[in-house]
């Protein structure tokens, strides 16, 4: 799974099921960790186009999830969780929401 999609799953998604058995197999432990279906319908499809009307927004079209933006990025040596990749993944996508979920937007 990309880095960016991992930041998709919430921990109140997450079934986490001590012992765990399927076909006669033990699959305890991080094997029996089961991710809860999540539909996701309120896209913004215009979002990446708002996004580059904005001064500097052109730019966006550029990325390819390559990571330096959050390598040279200085806050992201202060704060681990700051990722502008996810950001851009996620104005690609559509999802508004989720972005605006985010404590750091």
């Amino acid at each position: 799974m990309p880095i960016h999609e991992k930041s998709l799953i919430r921990p109140e998604n997450l079934h986490v099921q001590e012992e765990k058995e399927v076909d006669g197999v033990d699959v305890s432990g991080h094997w029996s960790t089961f991710i809860e279906t999540r539909v996701v319908n309120d896209y913004n499809e215009a979002l990446e186009d708002e996004i580059g009307a904005l001064p500097g927004g052109d730019y966006i079209h550029r990325c390819w999830q390559c990571g330096s933006c959050t390598n040279a990025c200085t806050v992201n040596a202060l704060n681990q969780d700051f990722n502008p990749r996810y950001w851009i993944y996620l104005i690609r996508m559509g999802m508004e929401s989720e972005l605006l979920r985010d404590k750091d937007i």
